[in-house]
């Protein structure tokens, strides 16, 4: 295991993929799909971060109501409040106010917040700019020593 300090400069994501928030949530759902990240941040001109979006954001939007019964799979009138999310934009449900950190956080910090405030990535700024996200697998790598991100087609992880 890694022990060293390492701040989130080390360890961040950059570039990072964004969305500008007029663009409609087909083009967040394609980016998020497309390039495998679980969310991404909304940005305005020169790279200002304003909000986040998360594949739970989307699914909230698509099916505001909630489900009674944890764990069992919504029956025929769940099923009608399900919401078309065609003619939505991103910033009609983005996050906001967003956590952030600075590029010189210590990691584990940055794994504390994650932890205390239930979220899987916090964008790195430096005043209001975007430089890069870190996200719960980041950590995992600094914390386990791995270097690089393992690829993955389909959902299989390669062998080593």
């Amino acid at each position: 295991m890694v022990t060293s300090r390492r701040t989130a400069k080390d360890i961040m994501t950059f570039p990072v993929y964004t969305v500008r928030p007029t663009d409609p949530l087909e083009k967040v759902i394609d980016v998020i799909c497309r390039y495998l990240v679980s969310g991404v941040p909304v940005v305005e001109e020169k790279e200002r971060l304003i909000g986040l979006i998360s594949e739970r954001d989307i699914l909230h939007a698509m099916y505001p109501g909630n489900v009674s019964i944890p764990g069992k799979p919504p029956g025929r009138r769940a099923a009608r409040g399900l919401r078309n999310v065609s003619e939505l934009l991103a910033r009609d449900i983005m996050v906001t106010p967003v956590i952030t950190a600075p590029p010189d956080s210590d990691f584990l910090r940055l794994a504390s917040i994650m932890t205390l405030q239930k979220i899987r990535r916090i964008p790195i700024v430096e005043g209001e700019t975007l430089v890069g996200i870190v996200s719960h697998g980041d950590v995992c790598r600094a914390i386990f020593g791995m270097r690089e991100r393992p690829l993955s087609v389909c959902g299989e992880i390669p062998d080593a």
